[in-house]
C-alpha cells in the first residue's frame, strides 16, 4: 500500500513550488520523492506525477518567536501530547509519462486538496526507463541507494559524450572520482576511445607500473548489481589491454615518466607545424613586430628546407639562432623583406622557441624516431579495440600543458574530419578545466575546445571539462554542455554562475547544491531523464585524485 504524506494546499499552478501539508513530522524527507494523482485532459487517462520535495518547514504555536524570553520557560510534561504543531513542504515537479513516453511537465494545475504519495522501488524503476546496452551505471538515487530498494541511475552514452559534459564541484567533493566512474565504463563496457589530459597524474595510477591497477575492495560492496559490473569491467580491461587496447600512456620525453610507468609509457612527438602560425603569439607571449616578422619568415623557410615531414623543431631553433644569411638570401623573400630581417629580433624569437621546447619536452625531433601518429593513439575508424589513453602532464608548466593539450586535440578534430581516413569517435576529458578554457583570458587550448563544443558533434568528438571553479571558465564552452553532473559547491559566484549559464537548474536545485555529501551529485541533462541526485558508485580502476591518509604517511616516531 502506498505510504500517506499529505495534501496539496493553496495555489497548484507554479509547478516549481507546489505547498504540501504533511501529516506528521516522520512523513517525509527534503529530498525524498512523491507522486500525485493527475489527469492532464478530460479524454486522457488519470496518471501519477513525479515530484521532489525540494524544502520542508516545522513550526509549533506553543514555540512562537513572539514569546521572547518566556519560551525558555516552557515546559511540557513528560507523555503530554503536543498540539499545534504543523508540517509543511514544497514539492518540484519532475513530470509525467504521457502516452508516448516522454516525460512532460503538467501544463493544467494538480488538483488542490490532492493526496500525496510516497513511491517505492518498482515505481521510480519503471519511470527511469533504461536501456543497458547505450548506457552507463553511474550510482543510485539518493534515497534508495541502499537495502533492496536501489534505485540504478543510468546515463545515455550517446547524449552523454556527443553532446558533451560538465563536471564542477569544490575541491574534495567527488569530481576525479565520478569521472573516473565514467571513463572506465566507457572503455570498457562501450568499447570507446577516451582521452584524458591527466595535469597531476592521477589517472595514471590505473597504470602505475605499466600495470593495471584495480580496487581490490569489491567484496565491500553492497549493491549487488554494482560489484558485478566491476568485476565485468576488470575482466574487460584485462582482455582489452591483452588486445592492444586497454589503457595507453603518453608522457613528454622525461625520463621520471619512464621510471613511474616501468617503460610502458610512449613518448610525445608531437609536430611543431601543425599549430597555426595564429597561435604562436599564445606560445610566444611578448613577441614584438619585429620579432613575430623574423619568426613567421623562419618557419616557412623551415618548412620549405624541409619540405617531406615530420620536420624537426631543433632545425627550426638553428635557423633562428643563426646569421640569417641563408634567410636572407632566400629567394621567396621580397629585398625589402630581407633588409628588415633583424638579428637580434631572431635572437630573442629563438630563446623564446627554446623555453617552449624545453618546458614541454613532447616535440618530434629525429632522434626520437618517429612523430606521435594520432590513428595510433585514439585508433582508427574501424578499430574496435577500446582504450583509455592518458595524456600524463604531471609537472609541466601551465604552458607546457596548453600547447600539448591544444596539438593533440586539433590533431583529433583534424583526423576526425578527413573524409579518407577517420579515427574513432572520441571523448576527451579536460581536467582544471579552467586552466584550459579560461573566461576573459588569452589561451592557446580554449580555442580548440571552443571548436569541439561548437563543432565536434558533427565529428564524433565530445568532451568532458571538469573545474572546481565554474564562474572562472569560459561560457562558450560551459554553455555547450548539455549533461551537467554537479557536486558541493558553496563558493556564492559559482553558485550564480551556474544559475546563469544553464537553464537545467531550478532554485532548489542551485540551493541543494551546499550540502551535497562527497560522492553525492546533482545530474542534469539531455543524457538522463529529469534531475536527480545520485550517490556515485564505486571505480573498478585505481584512479582519481584520491587525498592521501597523511596520518599513515607520517608514520609514528619512535625514537
Amino acid at each position: 500500500m502506498d505510504k500517506y504524506i499529505g495534501k496539496l494546499i493553496g495555489n497548484t499552478g507554479n509547478p516549481n513550488d507546489l505547498k504540501i501539508v504533511l501529516e506528521n513530522s516522520f512523513s517525509a524527507k527534503r529530498g525524498e520523492f512523491v507522486k500525485i494523482r493527475h489527469k492532464e485532459t478530460s479524454n486522457e487517462p488519470e496518471t501519477y506525477v513525479l515530484g521532489r520535495i525540494v524544502s520542508i518547514s516545522r513550526n509549533n504555536i506553543l514555540y512562537n518567536s513572539n514569546m521572547g524570553e518566556g519560551l525558555s520557560q516552557l515546559e511540557i510534561l513528560p507523555g503530554a501530547q503536543v498540539t499545534g504543531e504543523t508540517s509543511f513542504g514544497t514539492i518540484e515537479l519532475v513530470g509525467y509519462r504521457d502516452s508516448s513516453g516522454q516525460i512532460k511537465i503538467p501544463r493544467r494545475p494538480l488538483n488542490p486538496g490532492e493526496k500525496v504519495y510516497g513511491v517505492d522501488y518498482e515505481f521510480l524503476s519503471s519511470f527511469y526507463k533504461f536501456d543497458e546496452n547505450t548506457s552507463i551505471h553511474i550510482g543510485n538515487l539518493i534515497g534508495y541507494d541502499k537495502g533492496e530498494n536501489i534505485v540504478p541511475v543510468y546515463l545515455d552514452v550517446n547524449k552523454l559524450v556527443t553532446e558533451h559534459l560538465a563536471i564542477l564541484a569544490m575541491t574534495g567533493s567527488g569530481k576525479s572520482y565520478t569521472v573516473g566512474r565514467i571513463i572506465e565504463r566507457l572503455v570498457a563496457q562501450m568499447n570507446g576511445t577516451v582521452v584524458v589530459f591527466d595535469v597531476h597524474g592521477e589517472y595514471g595510477k590505473a597504470f602505475a607500473r605499466g600495470e593495471l591497477q584495480f580496487n581490490e575492495n569489491t567484496d565491500r560492496i553492497e549493491d549487488t548489481r554494482d560489484r558485478e559490473g566491476i568485476l565485468k569491467i576488470q575482466e574487460a580491461m584485462r582482455k582489452l589491454l591483452d588486445a592492444g587496447g586497454g589503457i595507453k600512456v603518453y608522457t613528454p620525453q622525461i625520463d621520471a615518466f619512464d621510471y613511474k610507468y616501468m617503460n610502458k609509457n610512449k613518448h610525445l612527438a608531437l609536430q611543431f607545424d601543425r599549430l597555426d602560425m595564429d597561435d604562436l603569439s599564445s606560445i610566444l607571449p611578448g613577441l614584438t613586430e619585429p620579432q613575430e616578422r623574423v619568426l613567421d619568415v623562419a618557419i616557412r623557410f623551415w618548412q620549405a628546407k624541409y619540405n617531406n615531414p615530420p620536420r624537426d623543431i631543433q632545425d627550426l631553433r638553428e635557423i633562428l639562432s643563426g646569421d640569417l644569411e641563408e634567410l636572407r638570401e632566400w629567394e621567396e623573400l621580397s629585398p625589402a623583406e630581407a633588409k628588415a630581417l633583424n638579428g637580434r629580433s631572431a635572437a630573442v624569437a629563438a630563446s623564446k622557441l627554446s623555453r617552449v621546447i624545453n618546458e614541454a619536452k613532447s616535440f618530434y625531433t629525429r632522434a626520437i624516431g618517429e612523430p606521435s601518429d594520432i590513428y595510433d593513439m585514439v585508433g582508427e575508424k574501424g578499430n574496435n579495440k577500446g582504450r583509455l589513453v592518458i595524456v600524463d602532464l604531471q609537472g609541466l608548466s601551465d604552458d607546457a600543458r596548453q600547447i600539448i593539450t591544444a596539438l593533440i586535440s586539433s590533431e583529433i578534430m583534424r583526423a576526425a574530419g578527413d573524409k579518407r581516413r577517420q579515427i574513432r569517435p572520441s571523448f576527451l576529458v579536460y581536467e582544471e578545466g579552467h586552466n584550459f578554457a579560461p573566461a576573459g583570458i588569452p589561451c592557446i587550448s580554449k580555442k580548440i575546445i571552443k571548436k569541439i563544443a561548437s563543432e565536434g558533434r558533427k565529428f564524433g568528438v565530445g568532451f568532458s571539462i571538469i573545474s572546481q571553479r565554474p564562474s572562472k571558465l569560459d561560457p562558450d564552452v560551459t554553455s555547450q554542455c548539455n549533461t551537467i553532473i554537479t557536486m558541493r559547491l558553496k563558493n556564492p559566484d559559482d553558485q550564480r554562475f551556474m544559475a546563469k549559464t544553464s537553464d537545467m537548474f531550478s532554485k532548489a536545485d542551485i540551493d541543494e547544491l551546499p550540502s551535497l555529501s562527497t560522492g553525492e551529485a546533482l545530474i542534469c541533462g539531455r543524457s538522463i531523464p529529469a534531475p536527480l541526485l545520485v550517490k556515485i558508485g564505486t571505480k573498478a580502476l585505481i584512479h582519481g585524485g584520491e587525498s592521501p591518509e597523511v596520518i599513515n604517511e607520517w608514520g609514528v616516531f619512535n625514537g
